[in-house]
């Protein structure tokens, strides 16, 4: 059976690698200025990066279209596959998945459409998708795959930090007021945060400086390790390559790791936390 492979964009898989798997991406889609822009085929990533700290108003995120969705099943048909397996990005978190099955109305007697909302977000569902395509190499079936990712989505952890508080201010993710943006100013607080199932990215504090934020992130990314497991690492930086080197060589002096990997966080993740973030992922190695 021949499947395509669908994911987000917010997946942070690399273009080059998707390419080389074949696996094409939903896009999302930002409202700038009110035109709508896709977050791959419209928006050069580093002009938009540079352009949040000033842009008003900020960017907004949309949802992309049934029609979208549609366009690449008919796609996926043309090209005579029997199947697409859309690992998706939580609902609770953005609800592509609501586009996806409406598209899928259409073509259900063309091509079976199966949906996973991984319950993830970020390199967390990417390292899920990177399981799950070694898993197809293995010749797994779709309900074989299923059953693994459900197996491990409570193994994936992603921590990082932020440059400051201000793109999170913007999105309005932290209120803004005198006494936040003093103490974070004065204390040269580093915004931290975690990813978590079904939540997205959820606030976990402040580090005093990049130092201090790193070995917080560890301290996290240790606190959840499990013993017993080894697990590849997943790094990601807006524009920040030194503090994806320092917890290279921090991490696996806590955690058992097999292989790293450096992606790129794509646009909606840096429209998010900032240009000058940071995250690690740590995701159990598949097992022989």
């Amino acid at each position: 059976m021949k499947i395509k492979i669908m994911t987000d964009p917010t997946s942070c898989l690399p273009l080059k690698y998707a390419e080389k798997e074949n696996i094409t991406f939903f896009e999302t889609l930002f409202d700038i200025d009110g035109k709508m822009y896709k977050e791959l085929s419209d928006i050069n990533k580093e002009e938009f990066v540079e352009s949040l700290s000033y842009i008003d108003p900020y960017p907004k995120s949309s949802l992309a279209s049934p029609p979208a969705a549609l366009e690449i099943y008919e796609h996926a048909i043309k090209e005579g596959y029997d199947e697409i397996f859309y690992i998706a990005v939580s609902p609770n978190i953005t609800n592509m998945i609501a586009s996806a099955k409406m598209a899928s109305k259409k073509v259900h007697k063309k091509i079976k459409v199966t949906i996973y909302p991984t319950g993830l977000m970020g390199p967390s569902q990417g390292a899920m998708i990177y399981s799950a395509i070694k898993l197809f190499k293995k010749g797994k079936t779709v309900e074989e795959i299923i059953q693994y990712l459900d197996s491990i989505k409570n193994l994936v952890h992603s921590a990082g930090l932020s440059a400051d508080f201000n793109t999170l201010f913007r999105t309005g993710r932290i209120k803004k007021g005198i006494k936040i943006s003093v103490i974070s100013s004065v204390m040269r607080l580093k915004p931290l945060f975690e990813i978590n199932l079904d939540q997205g990215v959820v606030g976990i504090g402040g580090g005093l400086g990049y130092k201090g934020a790193i070995k917080k992130v560890i301290k996290n990314l240790q606190g959840k390790a499990q013993e017993g497991l080894t697990y590849d690492l997943f790094l990601l930086d807006s524009m920040a390559p030194e503090l994806s080197k320092k917890l290279e060589k921090e991490i696996p002096k806590v955690i058992p790791i097999k292989d790293i990997h450096y992606w790129d966080l794509p646009s909606m993740i840096i429209w998010a936390i900032g240009k000058g973030a940071a995250i690690a992922t740590i995701s159990p190695v598949l097992n022989d």
